[in-house]
């Protein structure tokens, strides 16, 4: 580690000392979007650690836009309005700046700190039923108690985001372009996303007609941005507030069910690898219920057993749409890398759609 006084990161963090002597900093290897740092600092014999992030204004341009959201939700998540079902979880603290302000611009970007929470773990994979359940909970109740904000006043910080028929339209330009010719060598992939494009419109038409109403989700569900207790193993803090933003309630819990139902890398190679954890995909289905499920309409309801379909739909339509264009926009180690993330989401669509045709068979 440099010393301290020669850190851009040295320079942020003191702007959000409040007072406080700072001891350390080092880097943190969590995350793809933005860079994250520790620091340790004492005050009057007492400690306390920070999460510091210099914030990557190509992924979000608006940067007061994404600080107002994020600042909204955590004081809306403070509220005591609603309990669900009495699942408490600790809130994500924004440090101030010295000044009073909630970010800092800095010389080499715009920073801004949360008090670390300490004492907690994450898991990239799903250690069973249990956890799923637990993860499920999480964030179906973190839904809850931003029941009542209203969606109009948070700003879509990237747009389209949550946008299947969007994806589809970027797919469409990419496959009329053939940046690489890779059209030709993917032809069953395409025929995939033709035979399946019916399921990315389904959530924008019920929008369109006012069954499925636009509410304030997470957006990024992944199973680690869950922060569970070591102790205990108990959810205690959702993190990665950065997609908080209007949406349809049900992506998170298609999203979530995408990553920790999955029984496979999202890059497996061999398809006879990948599948769906029913057990998992079912302990997911009660926690949502359990804590998000009372304030979901009957359209909503109705659309629970295909949101997972959709939102793994989409996020191959993605990683397909980016190998078309030439790997622009997700990170690649090896070649043919979002390739192979577009078969896997594709192979698990496939999974979901078989086992959901069966269930209905047999009532």
């Amino acid at each position: 580690m440099q010393p301290l006084n020669y850190t851009p990161a040295h320079h942020a963090a003191l702007k959000f000392s409040g007072g406080r002597d700072l001891l350390s900093i080092e880097s943190l290897s969590r995350g793809h979007i933005h860079e994250t740092f520790i620091s340790s600092w004492s005050m009057q014999g007492e400690t306390c650690r920070m999460l510091h992030q210099r914030m990557n204004d190509q992924i979000f341009r608006d940067i007061p836009a994404l600080m107002h959201n994020i600042k909204r939700v955590t004081e809306q998540l403070r509220l005591d309005t609603w309990r669900a079902r009495d699942h408490e979880l600790e809130v994500l603290e924004l440090v101030a700046t010295n000044e009073g302000e909630a970010w800092a611009v800095l010389p080499d970007g715009a920073w801004r700190t949360y008090i670390f929470v300490d004492d907690t773990v994450t898991y990239d994979h799903c250690q069973g039923i249990e956890q799923a359940y637990g993860a499920a909970v999480a964030f179906g109740n973190f839904q809850a108690r931003l029941f009542d904000l209203d969606a109009r006043e948070l700003s879509e910080t990237i747009p389209f985001f949550f946008s299947s028929t969007h994806r589809l339209r970027q797919f469409q330009a990419a496959l009329r372009a053939d940046a690489k010719d890779r059209a030709r060598t993917v032809r069953p992939e395409i025929e995939f996303v033709l035979k399946y494009a019916h399921l990315l419109e389904i959530v924008e038409t019920g929008q369109a007609q006012g069954r499925i109403p636009v509410r304030v989700i997470h957006g990024d569900t992944k199973l680690n941005n869950v922060l569970f207790d070591q102790t205990s193993g108990a959810a205690r803090c959702i993190v990665d507030l950065d997609t908080c933003m209007p949406g349809w309630s049900l992506y998170d819990f298609g999203d979530l069910a995408r990553f920790a139902a999955a029984d496979s890398a999202e890059d497996e190679r061999d398809l006879t690898q990948v599948g769906v954890n029913q057990e998992v995909l079912g302990a997911l289905n009660t926690g949502w219920m359990d804590s998000a499920g009372a304030f979901l309409n009957a359209d909503e309801l109705e659309l629970m057993p295909l949101a997972a379909a959709i939102v793994t739909l989409t996020v191959g339509v993605r990683f397909l749409t980016d190998h078309l264009a030439g790997d622009e926009y997700f990170k690649i180690k090896r070649e043919n890398q979002n390739l192979d993330r577009a078969r896997v989401q594709f192979e698990m669509v496939r999974i979901m759609e078989r086992n959901r045709a069966a269930s209905n068979s047999a009532r």
